[in-house]
């Protein structure tokens, strides 16, 4: 009876990835799949209100409010011009090389991703960074991927994805020889931009056009000391050891403190106050479907989903490190995609269920080990917003973008399922 009842359960998550990716909503998918999976399972109605829909959704909002932070930091950074300033500094730099432009503008986007967040800090920065590359005759479909890689290769030491998944994965923290290898993982990410940059344009070469003036009208560009401060929220948790909110917090009074200068003592009150109402926009897709995956993770770790899903997935799932580092090396790249079983922000949130319920692998290495697909989802999947704007703007199809991309972020993946698994496995 178990036995049927895990192959249900499986059947209704390879339909909610086949309507992901036919692109109904993956909140409603979700969402349905948590309360389908509970009903089959058996779990009573009363349970299904009480410990999964309420127990769920609220399992995780510390996370959201973490989300809230991180955005408001990214608010703070753009508005005050020191976004803007970095990657313009960058780019004048390379000067008028476009295949050491892309590049540049790939580390550079990742430095700033290790502690900006959102939707709006992502199109904050395309807006100037794409326009840029496009201007000096980088093809389209190559300045797409390598300001979104950017967007991924600083996710692996992001602050907030790392609060956010420390809500899932219990156990992890910010220092060791795990944030050796988030850091080496990141590192890796940006050369697989670089080659993908470097492969391109040796093939395709630069299309030269009209420049495009991206400036905003009236901000002027801030000194260069400014530039350490998307830094500053790394080295205070890494190395002070502060906790992520108050170092939010403090990196947002100091990014206002440096640039004073343009506003003054009220108008800086103002901009703290505006940045904090600005970031809400955001977060809102993010925010829902993470309050969903809480309701299917919570679902998936009850008794009875445990019991029916054992038999179906027992077999097959890792139970040592290396059977792990194999099966990321092989599907977490292709799996990703479209809300795929790998995307913890997603379908595979029901994957972590399993996983964390089968107790086989220690939680640190099991994110470590997953970090690597996430990144590439966060910078690849046409459902992430930001990646989804990426392509509308530079006016590529998905299909042109994945067939320039997922190449070079499924590399990325294999090698770092490697190399993840000679440090910590």
């Amino acid at each position: 009876m178990e036995l049927l009842t895990g192959i249900i359960l499986l059947l209704a998550f390879l339909a909610a990835v086949v309507l992901i990716i036919r692109g109904q909503s993956p909140i409603i998918i979700l969402l349905l799949l948590a309360i389908v999976w509970s009903a089959v399972a058996g779990i009573g109605t009363n349970d299904i209100q009480s410990k999964i829909l309420q127990g769920g959704g609220t399992a995780y909002a510390s996370a959201v409010i973490i989300i809230v932070f991180g955005s408001w930091f990214a608010q703070v950074l753009i508005q005050t011009g020191i976004a803007e300033s970095v990657i313009r500094a960058a780019v004048e730099l390379a000067g008028d090389r476009p295949t050491v432009t892309a590049m540049v503008i790939s580390l550079v986007t990742a430095l700033l991703f290790t502690s900006m967040y959102g939707v709006g800090a992502a199109i904050a920065i395309g807006v100037i960074a794409l326009p840029i590359m496009m201007s000096q005759g980088i093809p389209p479909r190559v300045a797409a991927p390598a300001f979104t890689m950017g967007i991924g290769a600083g996710t692996f030491v992001n602050l907030v994805n790392f609060g956010i998944s420390s809500k899932i994965f219990p156990g992890i923290t910010y220092d060791g020889p795990y944030l050796t290898y988030w850091m080496i993982g990141g590192a890796v990410y940006v050369i697989a931009a670089w080659l993908l940059v470097w492969f391109n344009m040796r093939s395709s070469g630069a299309r030269h056009s009209a420049a495009i003036d991206t400036a905003p009208a009236g901000r002027r560009r801030q000194p260069i000391y400014t530039f350490i401060v998307p830094l500053i929220p790394v080295f205070m948790i890494a190395v002070v050891k502060w906790e992520i909110i108050p170092t939010f917090l403090v990196s947002i009074v100091i990014a206002l403190a440096v640039t004073a200068k343009d506003r003054g003592f009220q108008g800086s009150i103002n901009l703290f106050n505006k940045t904090f109402y600005d970031a809400f926009p955001d977060i809102a897709t993010i925010a829902a479907l993470w309050t969903i995956c809480g309701m299917i993770i919570v679902a998936g770790q009850t008794p009875q989903v445990v019991a029916a899903l054992t038999p179906v997935f027992g077999p097959i799932l890792p139970k040592t490190t290396l059977q792990a580092a194999i099966l990321f090396a092989v599907l977490g790249g292709i799996g990703n995609i479209y809300r795929g079983p790998f995307e913890v922000v997603g379908t595979g949130a029901a994957l972590l269920a399993i996983l964390l319920s089968a107790k086989n692998l220690p939680v640190p290495f099991l994110y470590s080990i997953w970090l690597a697909p996430t990144c590439l989802s966060g910078s690849m999947d046409p459902t992430n917003s930001w990646t989804l704007w990426t392509i509308g703007h530079t006016k590529i199809s998905h299909g042109e973008f994945l067939k320039t991309a997922l190449p070079w972020g499924c590399a990325m993946v294999v090698v770092n399922s490697a190399i993840a698994y000679a440090m910590l496995g």
